[in-house]
């Protein structure tokens, strides 16, 4: 009799056990479609240790104004904060239902800190107002933030993880620009993008393919202690302020050709494994400093029709 009860007993625990486990899980969980919700109220919205479940689209929200017979805006008026949530399906700030395209806008500042993103990212097609902040964010699938339109004064993407494909292509970057101690698995790209302000990307540790081709710098571009695995493509790039690339590793070609640089181009302590091709390019501040600059064979320092801009004083004959 007693080895039945406390058989009994033993069941019982276990199964309340088992139940207890779901339970704390539903508790610290929240489905997109009450996040949608809260947004529309049109008010702060402060989400913090949270798992969202479902694919969480902000056109959703509500607030949307038609811009014409093809285009639709979704307006979220109020800060939108995520700390250390995990988002288990897509996340998305565009839609298309076939004919209409629905882009969001969002009037204040935007922040994922330390969120794990486990589906895919799309933030294409956004205009933020704010400050952005993605900071220790983790991107599991693609992070894909193509032609967005960031008008705050900082944007953080510091140590953030791309497993994937991170994309930011054709976007206007305002403001200062923070991809400290990025680390990207797989290709990165930011052809096409205008940076404003001085955009960091030192100690960024990138295994494939790096492609800043076509980008604007409009203040200093600095990539301090970065190390790039594959191709490092900064071709047909304009920089206005200085160009950082002090103690790179750059472990396979590197081509910085048909490019201007109106501020000083530092290669100092740098080493490269392929071809670094500076061709075409023109040095608006004197020739590129390179101390203890490397170019590892079989790879060779490419400078055809590179120039040295030489400015004399206009006189008045």
């Amino acid at each position: 009799m007693k080895r039945n009860l406390l058989l009994f007993l033993l069941i019982h625990v276990l199964l309340t056990g088992c139940r207890a486990n779901p339970e704390k899980q539903l508790n610290n969980g929240i489905s997109a479609a009450s996040v949608i919700r809260l947004i529309h109220k049109g008010k702060p919205v402060l989400i913090q240790d949270k798992i969202i479940t479902g694919d969480l689209d902000f056109t959703r929200s509500g607030n949307t104004e038609v811009f014409s017979t093809s285009q639709k805006t979704a307006r979220i008026n109020g800060p939108v904060t995520f700390l250390n949530c995990i988002f288990m399906g897509k996340v998305s700030t565009v839609s298309n239902d076939g004919k209409i395209t629905t882009t969001s806008h969002f009037g204040g500042n935007v922040s994922f800190e330390a969120c794990d993103f486990r589906g895919e990212a799309d933030f294409s097609n956004t205009t933020i107002e704010g400050s952005v902040n993605f900071t220790g964010a983790i991107f599991r699938e693609k992070a894909i933030f193509n032609n967005v339109t960031f008008r705050g004064r900082h944007n953080y993407f510091t140590a953030f993880v791309s497993e994937k494909h991170f994309s930011m292509q054709e976007s206007l970057i305002s403001g200062e620009s923070d991809f400290f101690k990025a680390r990207v698995t797989g290709k990165i790209t930011f052809q096409g993008t205008v940076f404003t302000g001085t955009a960091r990307f030192s100690d960024m540790d990138c295994d494939g393919k790096s492609d800043f081709s076509l980008t604007r710098f409009g203040s200093d571009a600095l990539f301090t202690y970065a190390n790039f695995g594959s191709d490092f493509r900064m071709g047909n790039v304009v920089v206005y302020g200085r160009l950082d690339l002090i103690s790179v590793q750059l472990l396979s070609a590197a081509w910085l050709s048909n490019s201007s640089f109106h501020g000083a181009v530092n290669l100092t302590k740098s080493v490269v494994n392929g071809n670094f091709d500076l061709s075409g390019s023109t040095f608006f501040n004197g020739e590129p400093i390179q101390d203890e600059f490397v170019v590892n064979s079989p790879g060779r320092l490419i400078t055809d029709g590179s120039k040295i801009a030489v400015f004399k004083e206009f006189r008045k004959d």
